[in-house]
């Protein structure tokens, strides 16, 4: 049986479904976001003889975006990893 990835929407229903949340968890906020910016970027690049110059530029942006958002997440889990340290040592 092939691995089959999830969709965007599928992704989109779990951003929708965090933010909904009372104490919605940023971490997994940016990994959510992360996979919805890279099946985007992939749709695009799969198509790359069709696009314009505008469709490149928004590739590039979201490239940069998807680069912050990595960024982003490595910070989150090293803050986690620290306030979990933190805590056991209480």
């Amino acid at each position: 049986m092939e691995n089959v990835k999830p969709t965007v929407t599928y992704h989109l229903f779990l951003y929708r479904s965090e933010l909904a949340r009372r104490n919605a968890r940023q971490l997994r906020l940016s990994r959510t976001k992360i996979e919805i910016t890279d099946e985007l970027i992939s749709k695009t690049v799969r198509n790359l003889k069709t696009c314009s110059m505008d469709d490149l530029k928004a590739v590039n942006r979201e490239l940069l975006f998807k680069r912050k958002l990595r960024h982003n997440v490595s910070k989150l889990k090293k803050e986690a990893k620290r306030q979990a340290a933190e805590q056991r040592q209480d």
